[in-house]
C-alpha cells in the first residue's frame, strides 16, 4: 500500500488541474457572455457556468491550507517566510511587471506612475494577479495560524471558519449592493483564511467516514433558499456581469462555499478508497498539475491572442462551442507554454 503522503500528494494534483481548468474556463465564459443581451438563454448558461467555475479559487485556497498547515511541518516562521516569499515573491513582481505591460502596449492604456501604485495596491495589475497578492497575505499569517490549529480544539477551529464565512460573505453582499469598495492588498486575504483553514480541516478527517445524509440535505437546501432570495436582485442586476459591476454570488456565498468542499472531499475520499494510479498517469498528473501556476499566470496572454475567435458567438451553437472549446485550446498552449518555460533556468521561478 503506497505511503498516505503519495495519496494526499494525489488527489491535490488532481485539484490543482482542476481548478486552474475552471479559472480558464470562468475568464472564456465571461468574456463571450458579457456583449450578450441579459437574460436571454445564452447569458444564462453562460452566467451560470461562469458562476459555477467560481470554486476554483476555494479548491486552490483549500489546497494550500491542508498542504502548508499540516502539523508535519516543522520549520520556523524566518525558514518559512524565506522559502515561500521567494517562491511567490518572483512571479508576483515578474507578472506584475510584465502584465503592466500589457495594459501599456497591447490594451492601449495610458500608465501614469500614480495609475501604476493604485493598480498595485488594489491588486489590480491584471484582473487575474490578485490571487498572488492574496496569497501573500496568507503567507503572512500562516505562522500564527499554524500556532492555532495545533492548539485550537477541532470546535473552536470550526467556529473560527464559520464565522469568517459569514462575515465574509455579510460585508460582500453589503458592499455589492451599497458601498462598491475597491480590494487592497491590506485586507484582501483576510476572508480567504476561512479556506486556508478550512483545507487544514478537510485534510485531517478520516476520509472513509461519510458525511451524515441530513447535512448534505441541509447543504441544498440552503443553496436553494439563498439563490431564491436572491434571485430577484440578481435579476434586476444582470447578476453583476459586465465591466464596473460587482458579483452578487461570490466565493463566500452557500452556493460556492458547499460546492467547494464537496469537490474537496469527493476527490479526498476517491484518492484514499480507491488505487492509486503508478506509472504514467501518475507522472502525467503531476507534471500538468506542476504548470498551474504558469497557465494561471499566462492565460489572459493567450486568450488576448484568441480574442478574434471569442467575438460574435452569439448564436446558439457557435456560443456553446466558445464555451467548450477555446478553454480546452487555452489550457492546453498554457500548459505548453509553461512546460517549456519551466525548462529555461532564468525563466524557471516565474512559472513554479
Amino acid at each position: 500500500m503506497p505511503h498516505e503522503r503519495s495519496r494526499s500528494i494525489q488527489y491535490i494534483n488532481k485539484l490543482r488541474i482542476l481548478s486552474i481548468y475552471l479559472v480558464v474556463t470562468a475568464h472564456v465564459t465571461i468574456g463571450l457572455t458579457m456583449p450578450l443581451t441579459p437574460l436571454t438563454f445564452n447569458w444564462w448558461l453562460g452566467t451560470a457556468i461562469f458562476y459555477a467555475c467560481f470554486c476554483s479559487i476555494p479548491l486552490f485556497v483549500m489546497i494550500s491550507g491542508a498542504l502548508l498547515l499540516a502539523p508535519s511541518r516543522e520549520e520556523s516562521p524566518r525558514e518559512f517566510y524565506r522559502k515561500r516569499m521567494i517562491r511567490v515573491g518572483v512571479p508576483l513582481v515578474v507578472w506584475s511587471i510584465v502584465y503592466l505591460f500589457v495594459r501599456a502596449f497591447i490594451d492601449k492604456e495610458h500608465l501614469t506612475v500614480g495609475r501604476i501604485f493604485e493598480l498595485i495596491l488594489t491588486a489590480d495589475p491584471y484582473y487575474h494577479l490578485w490571487f498572488l497578492y492574496m496569497v501573500v497575505g496568507l503567507y503572512l499569517v500562516t505562522p500564527v495560524l499554524r500556532t492555532f490549529v495545533h492548539h485550537a480544539t477541532q470546535q473552536e477551529r470550526l467556529f473560527v471558519i464559520v464565522l469568517i464565512l459569514i462575515l465574509a460573505n455579510a460585508y460582500g453582499q453589503a458592499d455589492n449592493v451599497l458601498w462598491q469598495n475597491q480590494r487592497s492588498i491590506f485586507t484582501l486575504f483576510i476572508p480567504y483564511i476561512a479556506f486556508y483553514l478550512l483545507g487544514f480541516e478537510l485534510s485531517r478527517i478520516d476520509p472513509r467516514r461519510r458525511p451524515p445524509t441530513k447535512y448534505i440535505v441541509l447543504g441544498v437546501l440552503l443553496c436553494v433558499v439563498y439563490l431564491a432570495a436572491f434571485a430577484p436582485l440578481f435579476v434586476a442586476r444582470h447578476g453583476g456581469v459586465g465591466p464596473g459591476r460587482r458579483f452578487l454570488f461570490d466565493f463566500f456565498t452557500p452556493p460556492i462555499v458547499l460546492p467547494s468542499i464537496a469537490i474537496f472531499w469527493i476527490a479526498r475520499r476517491r484518492d484514499a478508497l480507491g488505487t492509486p494510479a503508478t506509472g504514467f498517469p501518475q507522472k502525467a498528473v503531476e507534471w500538468v498539475a506542476s504548470t498551474t501556476l504558469g497557465i494561471y499566470a499566462l492565460h489572459p496572454l493567450i486568450l488576448n491572442r484568441l480574442q478574434h475567435a471569442l467575438r460574435n458567438h452569439t448564436s446558439e451553437g457557435r456560443f456553446l462551442l466558445g464555451v467548450l472549446a477555446v478553454p480546452l485550446v487555452t489550457f492546453v498552449l498554457g500548459y505548453l507554454i509553461t512546460s517549456v518555460l519551466m525548462n529555461i533556468p532564468v525563466l524557471r521561478r516565474t512559472v513554479r
